[in-house]
């Protein structure tokens, strides 16, 4: 089946793998090449056909030298009725905080299924210096080596992706981020569809909406990025075949100390 980032807590929700946090400072390891966002959780419910299934929560940290950044997402109301599923996706990059690099360098990246273990994923990048040499995959028991000219991530990152593309140019409309999923190298395109204001904690607040889509899919995703926010997402709405399929929301954001 084809597989845009996506609510299906069973699939991962690789796409809602990222927190909301209040615009205060970039994290001060970070380039102005590659801004990041600071320490922080947060919670996010998601909603399928008007109905709460899921619930997300994840974890950024820059220690060290060291970026992990976990999601667990787990199905909640009906949905844990028919199947109690955990997910949980972890991705693990390096960056020193020097003119070294002037963007992290994924290591690895792992999607761990509590009961469909046969959708596991397991993926290393291999680097010599500052060149990506090649990328180990391995899904449903099979396994693959990549190779591309291009920066590739985990679908995980998408988001901050997003994000770091926005805060080095908030003039910018559209662009293509690749990535390596289920053994293979994806495309997704991102595109701007223009600027709305949303409701978040009882305030109005100025957002980009993007339209997010994998390239050759009948599958997309709106996000509404907050100015006042980060660019990262208040909403997401996922679309198949034009009908709304599922939506996220924020509940609970906390930075770390």
């Amino acid at each position: 089946m084809d597989q845009q980032p996506t609510f299906n807590l069973t699939q991962g929700l690789r796409f809602l793998g990222v927190s909301l946090l209040m615009l205060f400072t970039c994290n001060t390891y970070a380039s102005s090449h590659f801004p990041l966002p600071e320490n922080h959780q947060s919670t996010y419910t998601v909603t399928k056909y008007g109905a709460e299934v899921g619930e997300i929560k994840n974890h950024f940290l820059f220690q060290d030298k060291q970026i992990t950044y976990t999601s667990k997402a787990k199905t909640t109301g009906m949905a844990a009725f028919f199947l109690q599923e955990v997910v949980t996706e972890t991705s693990q990059l390096y960056w020193p905080g020097d003119d070294t690099l002037d963007k992290p360098q994924q290591t690895s990246y792992t999607q761990h299924h509590k009961k469909k273990k046969n959708k596991d994923q397991n993926i290393s990048f291999t680097w010599s210096g500052a060149n990506l040499i090649d990328i180990t995959s391995s899904y449903k028991d099979k396994s693959a080596t990549l190779i591309s000219d291009n920066d590739v991530w985990s679908t995980q990152l998408l988001p901050i992706l997003m994000s770091s593309y926005l805060l080095r140019n908030d003039k910018a409309t559209g662009d293509t981020i690749q990535v390596v999923d289920r053994n293979r190298l994806r495309n997704y395109d991102f595109t701007l569809e223009g600027n709305e204001s949303i409701k978040f904690n009882d305030s109005m607040h100025s957002c980009l909406k993007f339209k997010i889509r994998k390239q050759n899919s009948n599958r997309f995703t709106y996000v509404w990025l907050s100015i006042d926010h980060y660019y990262l997402p208040l909403v997401m709405e996922q679309y198949k075949d034009d009908e709304l399929s599922a939506s996220m929301a924020l509940e609970e954001f906390k930075l770390l100390k």
